[in-house]
Parts: C-alpha cells; structure tokens; sequence
C-alpha cells in the first residue's frame, strides 16, 4: 500500500534478454519480466518497514540507557537485481547485489560514510577490536576499524566467490571476483 501508485520503472542498465551466465534461479521469464515494477515496489516497501522498525530498535536501546554500552549494526546479505543486466535476483557479482550497507553505531562512533571494502569475514575481527578483545591469529578477515573511523584508508580489495549452481546443476555458474573500491574483477569458471 505504501508505494502502490508509485513508478518503479526499469533500471538503466536493464537488458530485455536474459544474462548468457545465468542459472535457472536468476533467468527471467516473459511474464516474470511484466511483474518487476510491482517486485520493486514491495521489495521498497519491505525495505521502508525494516526502516521503521530499526529505528523503533535503536530509540528503545536509548530509552532504556543502553546506548553507551551497546554497538548496534545492520548490514544484509545482498541486494537484488529485478531485470538489471538481465537478471531477476542476487548470486552474482553485479554492483546491486554486492553493495549492501553495513551501518555501525556505538559510543566510539562519530556519524561519517565510510567506504571501505568491508567483507563479511571483516565483521568478527573487526567488531572485537571495537570491544578491547584480542583478535585470533588464524582469523581469516581483517580488522577495519582504523578505516571506519576514518584513521587509515586502505586499498584491500575483497574477495567474492559463487561456488557452484543455484538452480541448474552443472558446470558455468561458479564464478570468483575481485572487488575495490573502483573496479570489479570477475571470471566464470567452466
């Protein structure tokens, strides 16, 4: 209801035909193509109540006086692509589906953007330098406080993998890529 009457019109780089990597899982359909624009207005609206509930979140950790002992983070696993480079959904890649907000807030925490390549093996070593708790040696992510908080800026890229198949078992799905903050590197395993 929020945004029934709202336009949600294809994005710029949408391709009517469907990506030659695609699985079975991120082809779309003929009529799958004529329901994006309400796709997007529910995924919009579902995005606009987690809003608002994250935010009844965070005022109640402060009404309850928590907010100088509590980190609060909100982060997602990944966005969608409804129709853009000719794919219906995430497992890919592609700047909509990788760059996702990662949004951190405690007492150490001035309100800035930061945009640093932050991967989800970062979260742990990162969020224990936060709290004065030592970091493992074998950890496998890095810790990017220095970056969020604006000390170091860093030119560490990330790396992203799709193992294997979503929807169609087989080889040519699986992919590896490697991301800074201004190029994506990717290849299609075969």
């Amino acid at each position: 209801e929020m945004f029934k009457t709202q336009p949600f019109p294809n994005p710029e780089n949408y391709l009517p035909e469907n990506d030659p990597y695609a699985d079975d899982w991120a082809k779309l359909s003929e009529s799958e193509r004529q329901e994006l624009e309400e796709w997007r207005r529910v995924y919009y609206a579902m995005v606009a109540n987690l809003d608002d509930n994250f935010g009844r979140l965070v005022d109640a950790i402060d009404k309850l006086g928590l907010r100088d002992n509590s980190i609060v983070i909100f982060t997602s696993d990944h966005g969608e692509l409804f129709g853009a480079h000719g794919r219906r959904a995430k497992n890919i890649f592609y700047e909509e589906a990788v760059r996702v907000p990662y949004l951190i807030r405690g007492k150490e925490f001035t309100p800035a953007i930061c945009n640093a390549n932050f991967n989800t093996v970062d979260i742990m070593p990162t969020l224990l330098s936060y709290m004065n708790l030592p970091i493992p040696e074998t950890v496998e992510g890095l810790n990017k406080k220095d970056e969020i908080q604006g000390a170091t800026v860093s030119d560490e890229g990330s790396l992203m993998m799709g193992t294997g198949p979503t929807a169609t078992y087989g080889n040519g799905h699986e992919w590896r890529a490697y991301r800074t903050k201004q190029y994506t590197y990717a290849i299609f395993k075969s």
